[in-house]
């Protein structure tokens, strides 16, 4: 097949290769048939005859493509490998295919792959369906290929020809087909299969010669440049109507014009088209075949008349007498590329009698025209000078619709006579006998994604493309009748339902849903199309849509609406012809449906139409809905939504010892749906200023919650939320995001600020900035039911799961000395079991720790009492310096921390001035502060001797001789007052004390190296 390095021409055609086009066919049944598969509204695979040359075998529906070739270990990597995870195959190149190889097989027609499902319908229990799936995905879709003759072995390249064996790789089941109640399946069984394999055309052939005519190809036939060959618009298989012509116009662009050369044999069917090679045409949309009658008129037949003699055409350069006879050697290759699209002008002959493809031209009246001439294809002798016709291929696109319209309109006739049979007999077994309940389904379902709107997250210009082949795909269908069609069968169902005939019919439920795919099928077709939508556009298809509407059933409720909308939406000229009686069928479906979002779109696109507003229409619908606004009310429940917080209360306040970076990590205990919604779960931090959660407030009108206002801010696993608004930073992600397990970290960096969060300890791609820095920020959880949550806040509070980012602190860290930690409820009703209501709970905003000692700069010292500082703040040393000794220090000329070493430990006349100064300055401030808080100092007469505090020598006197001697205040006695100005003291001298550590750069931390006294005297 395609050209090996140094190999001869005859390797070309005598191998198979990856991307070369096949048929596999068998005799097991007794009869030579070929594996075939449809594709569109059945994925099973079946067998079609080929025995018979007079009956042509529908041979698009039976070539599959060598995708790839690999060994089984490489498949089994490819398997595993994230490369098969796309569901397409990849491809690779052209290979040599070896016996032992795993294939995969790709459908040519509908792109799907030959696979083993899992169904299985056949009476052996052991046994697999064998069909068709979308994706390559997993091993379902390869074979092993195994030679059946003993004159080939495994790692042989396998021939054109050859009889093989194919085993299923998922199941280790043989591809077999056999007889089973007088019909022929195909299934995987334990049952061996010999296939032959039929080549039809090469990879190679197809990208070498882009611009040549094959067999198999979907084309127009034009003559002169300005017309093509076609059937009229009016045709039908009455013999005065089933004709041939060559029109121009509008028809050489729609299916009617599309015809398949299909060559006279089965091997290389798909090859070139040559000269003089026998050749049936046949018409896409109708499926048949181009004939002879026996007086030699063009007529289109059934494939069961399309016999050799009369259905065989072949292509010449030019009319001569001269006869060419081919033998079975010359016909069965592949032939040359000879004949080239818009290139080669060809002449059609028919085989049998030697006339030729012409025409005859003749006048006819047509309705709104007048005289228009016509040209009816005709055999002829001799012909015309202008007989010769030039090719132009189809769009792939445009061929794969014009296949969907032919198997549509043959399906729904089929089902339409039968529904004409059963209402006129009434007897359901004639009409299962005819129509297929569960392909008629399948149809629908494809057709229905077949016209599928495309996704709104694509790319402009996919989309774009998209858009453009839907519309394509809408306008083909309805030139050819389908959408008429469509209408007719849901008339004919909606006759046949209210008049009973299908009371107790078996298979109710898919005619159920046979009803409703209809009219989404409809809509579909008709969705952003003004053409389509435009034919509602009269009275009596208006009417016939609001007489649906006011009867119609549950299923086909949605569908119905749909049609509607897209028909006000893109055919403005509906909403003028819309009477009252229409808006109330409209409004009725509110009383019976409730607040359905589908009633309320048709009710808005009532209102405007092409951007004006239409004021009947607004009248009308205000006239006839006010009077029952009730109408309008939410009655569908939704979860309530709960916040939960710590007492821990963080910010950043100006002089305060407040760290400002945190850290704390939430995990999900438990997870359950216990709703129609997906639960509720969000984790973050909120601030005083504004996070006030109370019922109704949310989304969809459930309790807010945390990223629901301006003042919370809040990750749910995928989506950063504040102030009602999500964007979403974790692409691919299913709900629930957040899993029983998983551990949402939450770091809050107030020097920026900045709020992160982590996933499972990996940070998440985005944050929150330049928030507001007023208020006190803390940790919240807001969930709805069925959901448990751990706060994960450091220490003894929640072991953390991951490390906090550098520099940051466990939340743990802001408790205060004596606080109790707690969890309380953002929003708290009182205990209702006991019909006690209670109001908010407190928040506590202001527990950031600003030092304010007492200010004493104004404050200066009477003459009296300077005298005593000296003595102060000798007391002060002496009082230092017992305390010192206490605990463990003695004197010495360095200071030695770890050893207890102080130089200090001297009499005070003998300390370094600084030392000394320090202490001066002590008792100079702690006067001051005396005076400042209001008191006054006066001078008593003190008594005859102030003793000394007489200390043991052990320890307190130290080698350098000194033992220090503050005053015995045994005898004083403090009165209530100065007990008071004892602890205000005290708490200026630990303000004094903080305030300067602050300055220094000391925050508060419980239990960290950062000073754990940076806090309130009183904590």
């Amino acid at each position: 097949m395609p050209e090996a390095e140094g190999g001869s021409e005859q390797d070309d055609v005598s191998f198979l290769r990856t991307e070369d086009m096949v048929c596999l066919s068998c005799t097991a049944t007794g009869e030579r048939v070929c594996l075939a598969a449809e594709g569109f509204g059945n994925r099973h695979c079946y067998l079609e005859n080929i025995a018979d040359k007079n009956i042509p075998p529908d041979l698009s529906q039976c070539v599959f493509v060598i995708e790839q070739a690999l060994s089984v270990r490489a498949l089994q990597e490819l398997v595993t490998a994230a490369g098969s995870e796309t569901g397409k195959g990849t491809g690779s190149g052209h290979r040599t295919l070896l016996y032992g190889n795993a294939i995969l097989l790709r459908h040519l027609n509908s792109n799907m792959y030959l696979a083993c499902l899992s169904t299985s319908s056949s009476n052996d229990k052991l046994a697999f369906d064998v069909g068709l799936q979308e994706h390559s995905q997993g091993e379902a879709c390869w074979w092993t290929v195994h030679p059946a003759s003993k004159q080939r072995s495994e790692g042989e390249k396998v021939r054109v020809g050859d009889d093989l064996i194919l085993v299923s790789v998922a199941t280790e089941r043989y591809l077999h087909t056999t007889k089973e109640n007088e019909l022929s399946i195909v299934n995987a069984s334990f049952h061996v299969t010999h296939w032959s394999v039929q080549p039809y055309g090469t990879g190679t052939s197809r990208m070498k010669y882009v611009g040549y005519v094959f067999g198999g190809d979907v084309l127009r036939f034009f003559h002169g440049g300005d017309e093509c060959l076609s059937v009229p618009s009016t045709w039908s298989e009455d013999p005065a109507h089933n004709i041939v012509v060559y029109e121009g116009g509008s028809v050489m662009s729609q299916a009617r014009s599309l015809w398949r050369l299909e060559l006279a044999r089965t091997k290389w069917a798909g090859g070139f088209i040559s000269w003089f090679h026998p050749m049936r045409i046949r018409h896409i949309t109708t499926g048949r075949y181009l004939s002879v009658n026996e007086n030699n008129e063009l007529y289109l037949v059934s494939r069961e008349e399309a016999t050799v003699a009369s259905s065989t055409f072949k292509l010449r350069q030019k009319k001569d007498d001269q006869k060419v006879v081919l033998e079975d050697k010359d016909l069965e290759v592949i032939g040359t590329a000879v004949i080239k699209y818009g290139d080669s002008t060809v002449i059609v002959q028919h085989s049998e009698t030697g006339l030729w493809l012409s025409y005859k031209s003749y006048e006819t009246k047509k309705k709104g025209v007048g005289k228009v001439e016509e040209k009816q294809a005709i055999l002829h002798e001799e012909g015309k000078m202008d007989d010769g016709l030039d090719f132009s291929r189809s769009q792939e696109e445009e061929s794969k619709t014009a296949r969907v319209i032919r198997k549509c309109s043959s399906l729904f006739i089929q089902f339409i006579s039968g529904l004409e049979t059963l209402q006129m007999n009434r007897r359901h077994s004639m009409f299962f006998a005819n129509v297929n309940l569960n392909e008629m389904v399948m149809c629908l379902e494809d057709l229905i994604n077949y016209f599928a709107q495309p996704q709104d997250d694509m790319e402009h210009e996919e989309k774009q493309n998209r858009l453009r082949a839907l519309r394509n795909r809408q306008d083909l269908f309805q030139e050819e009748g389908i959408l008429n069609l469509i209408l007719e069968a849901i008339d004919k169902i909606n006759v046949i339902t209210s008049q009973g005939f299908l009371a107790g019919l078996a298979g109710d439920q898919s005619w159920e849903m046979i009803s409703g795919y209809l009219y989404q099928l409809l809509a579909a077709i008709i969705k952003g199309n003004h053409t389509n939508c435009a034919q509602f556009a009269n009275s009596n298809r208006l009417n016939w849509l609001f007489s649906r509407l006011g009867s119609q059933a549950a299923s086909e409720g949605t569908g119905m609406l749909d049609v509607l909308h897209c028909v006000l939406i893109d055919s403005p000229e509906a909403l003028n012809m819309l009477r009252d009686e229409h808006i109330k069928v409209i409004i009725s479906l509110l009383e019976k449906h409730g607040r359905d979002p589908k009633v309320l779109d048709v009710l808005c696109s009532l209102c405007v139409g092409n951007g004006v507003a239409v004021r009947s229409s607004q009248n009308n619908i205000c006239d006839f809905l006010l009077p029952g606004k009730n109408l309008l009310l939410q009655t569908q429940l939704v979860d309530h939504v709960a916040s939960v917080r710590p007492n821990i209360f963080v910010g950043r306040v100006e002089g305060s010892a407040i760290y400002q970076k945190w850290y704390f990590e939430v995990t999900v205990d438990h997870w359950e749906q216990t709703t129609h919604m997906m639960p509720h779960l969000r984790i973050g931090w909120a601030n005083t200023k504004g996070y006030v959660p109370y019922p109704g407030g949310g989304e969809k009108w459930g309790g807010n919650g945390i990223g629901d206002d301006l003042y919370s801010f809040g990750f749910d696993g995928a989506y950063l939320w504040t102030g009602g608004r999500s964007t979403k930073i974790i692409n691919n992600s299913t709900e629930p995001y957040i899993k029983k397990g998983d551990v949402i970290g939450c770091a809050l960096d107030l020097t920026v600020p900045i709020i992160t969060f982590t996933f499972n300890g990996i940070p998440i791609r985005g944050s929150f900035r330049s928030f507001n820095l007023d208020g006190m920020f803390f940790p919240v959880i807001s969930c709805s039911s069925k959901l448990s949550c751990r706060f994960l806040l450091g220490g003894d509070h929640g072991r953390l799961k991951y490390a906090p980012p550098e520099e940051f602190s466990a939340l743990v860290e802001s408790l205060l000395p004596q606080q109790v930690l707690s969890l309380d409820p953002c929003f708290y009703f009182g205990n209702l079991n006991k019909s006690t209501l209670a109001g908010p709970l407190l928040v506590e905003d202001n527990v950031a720790f600003v030092p304010n000692p007492v200010d004493t700069s104004m404050i200066s010292l009477a003459q009296y009492i300077e005298s005593i500082k000296e003595k102060l703040a000798e007391n002060i040393h002496e009082m230092w310096a017992m305390n010192k000794i206490e605990a463990g220090w003695q004197w010495g000329e360095y200071r030695d921390d770890m050893r207890h070493i102080h130089p200090c430990l001297v009499p005070f006349d003998k300390l370094p001035p600084a030392e000394k100064r320090y202490d001066s300055q002590l008792a100079i401030q702690t006067l001051k502060t005396i005076l400042a808080l209001g008191y006054h100092v006066t001078m008593d007469k003190p008594p005859s001797r102030i003793k000394t505090v007489r200390l043991p020598n052990e320890p307190f006197l130290q080698s350098n001789g000194y033992k220090p001697a503050p005053l015995d205040l045994s005898a004083i006695v403090l009165t209530p007052r100065m007990e008071e100005l004892v602890d205000q003291l005290a708490e200026n001298t630990h303000n004094l004390w903080a305030k300067e550590r602050i300055q220094q750069g000391w925050t508060y931390g419980l239990n960290e190296v950062i000073c754990c006294c940076l806090c309130q005297f009183s904590s």
